[in-house]
């Protein structure tokens, strides 16, 4: 039996980046990334209190620490194993398609000629838990959350899925080392601007950010699909879309920005974490500039201007296609 060795691609990838150490160092540095950066933009400090010489870069830890000593409440009107058991599965199946995405050349858990499809089938299939963590809930206000969640799924899933597409078909294939090959001259984002924008757009909705911050809904009190959970359930919970962030981010950096071009080996792993700030950096200050949409003006951009916008990028890679 072949054993990898200690500095194999695989090994890398499922340990380092963009593997569990990258999710979970992605968790600390966003939340308190995302603080400091709103916080500046409103004049305030931001996290200072712990680690003030660090500029309170040990904030998430503590909160961290606070919510895993805090009292697990476990409701009596519900099933509580599949209430302990939904927001777990959620945090990792978010994390799931990180698995068919390729951080360098290599660097990859599962390499596969489909890897970064699958990676988007699987982005799009977790919405499912999501609804079932909110419904294993049993509260309406939960409720109310479920449907705000299933309703804006619904609304970027197929911009989301079309503007992948319009790539696929402008690379001819969805190997994310062919794909990152094939932007060598020009990057995604130069080819098919469209698509580029309606993926940065469908993103935002995907992970729930402002402007598209509706299932939560900190204003009305309730946390929609998240009101019930507390202590270390509440980490899985709240946890879960930052993930998909960190997910999305990736697969945007390999399909848009040239992943890790133009290096490779560990150089080539950093390049690809800094094209993922793209991405992540307008989700994070966007919550500072722009106010929060209702349903209906979501649900209007998602099936009216998005879904335009997805199938004029699929229009452009087709003709791109044909006439190279």
């Amino acid at each position: 039996m072949d054993f990898p060795s200690p500095l194999s691609g695989d090994l890398v990838a499922a340990l380092v980046f963009p593997g569990v150490l990258g999710i979970f160092g992605f968790l600390v540095v966003a939340i308190w990334l995302e603080r400091k950066l709103v916080a500046r933009v409103q004049w305030r400090y931001g996290p200072l209190y712990v680690s003030r010489p660090l500029g309170g870069l040990l904030q998430p830890v503590a909160d961290l620490f606070k919510l895993v000593f805090s009292e697990l409440v476990l409701p009596r009107h519900t099933n509580r194993l599949l209430f302990a058991a939904t927001p777990i599965l959620l945090f990792f199946a978010e994390g799931l398609p990180v698995v068919f995405i390729a951080a360098a050349p290599g660097v990859v858990m599962a390499p596969h000629s489909y890897g970064l499809a699958i990676a988007v089938v699987l982005v799009l299939l977790v919405a499912v838990l999501m609804v079932a963590m909110a419904w294993t809930e049993a509260d309406k206000f939960t409720y109310i959350g479920a449907m705000r969640e299933i309703l804006l799924t619904a609304a970027y899933e197929v911009p989301l899925l079309l503007a992948a597409l319009a790539m696929f078909l402008l690379y001819g294939t969805a190997d994310p080392h062919k794909v990152v090959e094939v932007q060598s001259g020009l990057w995604g984002v130069l080819l098919n601007p469209l698509a580029f924008v309606v993926y940065l757009v469908a993103l935002l909705m995907a992970t729930t950010r402002f402007p598209f911050e509706i299932p939560e809904a900190e204003p009305e009190v309730v946390l929609g699909p998240y009101t019930e959970y507390g202590s270390t359930l509440f980490i899985y919970a709240f946890g879960a879309n930052y993930v998909k962030l960190y997910v999305l981010s990736l697969l945007g950096a390999v399909l848009f920005l040239g992943g890790w071009l133009p290096a490779a080996g560990v150089l080539g792993v950093l390049i690809t974490l800094a094209k993922m700030g793209v991405f992540v950096l307008p989700a994070m200050l966007v919550r500072a500039i722009y106010p929060r949409y209702r349903i209906d003006q979501a649900l209007r951009i998602g099936w009216g201007q998005l879904l335009a916008l997805s199938a004029a990028a699929v229009l452009w890679s087709l003709l791109a296609a044909w006439i190279w």
